[in-house]
């Protein structure tokens, strides 16, 4: 039976604190090391990063501190230089983004910052337009559009239900059953068969059912794992651990986070809502851009954590992000399917 959902339905409210940070190697403020460059970020963090590199870069362009994080950050990994340098290509090194060797020349502050966010966006979108004319993974064996939901009976007799742009498939083998979860979110609930154990895999790490109902989803921090009935066990290289029912775990980069008490909301898709409750505006976001095919980025480390509360129906995803700008206090700029946010002057 399915839990009840714990926040009021079409609220939205959001912490009184917030807190700024400081020290920062990234345009974003989160502290990166050198080391960093192991190939564990996929493509769209390292292009999100080089968005913010050129919205702080132009914020005070006569400010040298920047200009020498920006530096580091360009030199720690060849896929950051590389990154900027699609932008500088895209539009056009001479005027409208620093060069990588040359220090930008003094501009005024809020009439770039308004120029630039459009420039960001659009870099963005135009970046993805070979990914969003075929969508997602089109020559998977089951896959959902924005929005959608599917139901799907598997060959073994087990049901998974696909959340909205997500994509799988699936093998029957000799002696295991095998679904690939190519992108977004599913939900299992496997049929027993003891001479075929049924395993989900991931990029991270492989989930294998002990007679179970459970959720895989793909997330900004990795893969997360939510059990509703009996147990499963999590696979991530040369890590292991049991979740049991009730229970989630968060899994990526070869580690395994801790075993935590689930968050029925986090489910609550299966019923046509999505619920956050104190959740980062980032995950918020990122969740409510994958309903509504928006891409939404955070331009404000501080913002970006902000907790939220909020519920909303699938097919109202797309006016969530404005439902949280009438009690969160930010900046919004929209280029087709973009979205940026910035915390409000």
């Amino acid at each position: 039976m399915r839990r009840r959902l714990s926040v009021p339905d079409k609220l939205a409210t959001v912490s009184s604190s917030q807190c700024g940070r400081h020290g920062d190697r990234t345009a974003s403020g989160r502290r990166t090391s050198v080391n960093e460059s192991d190939g564990t970020r996929d493509t769209g963090q390292i292009r999100d990063e080089a968005t913010r590199w050129f919205v702080r870069l132009h914020d005070d362009p006569a400010d040298p501190a920047p200009r020498a994080m920006f530096e580091a950050w360009r030199d720690a990994d060849p896929r950051h230089a590389e990154s900027y340098a699609r932008i500088q290509r895209l539009w056009g090194a001479s005027g409208h983004l620093p060069s990588l060797a040359h220090s930008p020349p003094k501009v005024d502050r809020r009439s770039v910052l308004r120029g630039g966010m459009a420039a960001a966006a659009s870099v963005a979108a135009i970046a993805g337009i070979g990914r969003i004319a075929l969508g997602p993974h089109p020559f998977a064996d089951h896959r959902t559009t924005t929005g959608e939901r599917r139901n799907i009976a598997l060959a073994d007799g087990s049901t998974v239900e696909l959340s909205s742009a997500s994509a799988l498939d699936f093998e029957m083998r000799p002696h295991e059953r095998v679904a690939r979860l190519l992108g977004g979110e599913a939900f299992f609930s496997v049929a027993s068969d003891p001479a075929r154990p049924f395993r989900v895999e991931t990029g991270d790490g492989t989930v294998t059912a002990l007679g179970t109902a459970f959720a895989v989803a793909n997330e900004q921090r990795g893969v997360r794992v939510t059990v509703t009935e009996h147990a499963v066990q999590v696979q991530a290289y040369q890590s292991a651990a049991q979740v049991n029912a009730g229970q989630a775990l968060v899994f990526g980069n070869g580690s395994l986070g801790p075993v935590e008490t689930s968050d029925p909301n986090r489910l609550a898709w299966r019923d046509g809502r999505l619920a956050f409750a104190a959740r980062p505006l980032a995950e918020v976001v990122a969740e409510l851009g994958r309903w509504s095919g928006s891409e939404i980025i955070v331009l404000d480390d501080a913002l970006a954590q902000q907790p939220v509360t909020l519920m909303i129906g699938t097919d109202d995803a797309a006016s969530g992000v404005e439902r949280i700008a009438a009690v969160v206090p930010m900046r919004m700029m929209r280029v087709g399917k973009l979205l940026t946010l910035l915390r409000a002057a």
